[in-house]
């Protein structure tokens, strides 16, 4: 029987993003028993992970499994922690400030990124709401490309404020 997941629920992401990251479940548990001094074997992990019979992981090791993946330059790294957010109605952004020589070039580019998002979040809208009801997991969907609009726009503020040369109060 295969588990569905979901794409919004930080647990679920972060199972996914550990799965999605070389070496997996295995690697993480063997970086966590590194980096933690307590043994934790991979099939204990993933128990956790998949919140089995009450097992759930803590936040250090929330914190380290980004970590890990973060070390490991997985473009997944972060998901889990924008899902944790999310559920509390906040966004977490990313912002890395461009070079200065990049400036106006950057903000365009951050720009036309605002607008591919807007309109795939749109588009989503739309499919979403064409028989006139609003499933669970078209909300889903609404919220994930959503989210990440959020975080282009965020970045694009922190672009216009690099090429202004503005530093970030």
């Amino acid at each position: 029987m295969t588990c569905r997941y979901s794409d919004t629920t930080w647990i679920d992401v972060l199972y996914t993003s550990v799965l999605k990251t070389p070496g997996k479940v295995e690697d993480a548990a063997r970086f966590l028993t590194d980096r933690r001094g307590i043994r934790i074997t991979g099939e204990s992990l993933r128990l956790k992970l998949r919140e089995v019979e009450g097992a759930r992981i803590s936040g250090e090791m929330f914190e380290l499994l980004v970590e890990w993946m973060l070390e490991k330059n997985q473009p997944h790294a972060l998901d889990a922690v924008h899902a944790f957010n999310a559920r509390f109605g906040l966004v977490a952004a990313l912002n890395e400030r461009p070079d200065a020589e990049e400036g106006i070039t950057a903000l365009v580019t951050a720009a036309l990124g605002v607008s591919d998002k807007t309109g795939r979040l749109a588009e989503e809208v739309r499919r979403a709401a064409f028989d006139g009801v609003i499933d669970p997991h078209e909300v889903a969907a609404i919220e994930r490309i959503g989210r990440d609009g959020q975080r282009q726009i965020e970045q694009t503020i922190t672009t216009a404020r690099a090429a202004a040369g503005i530093n970030r109060q």
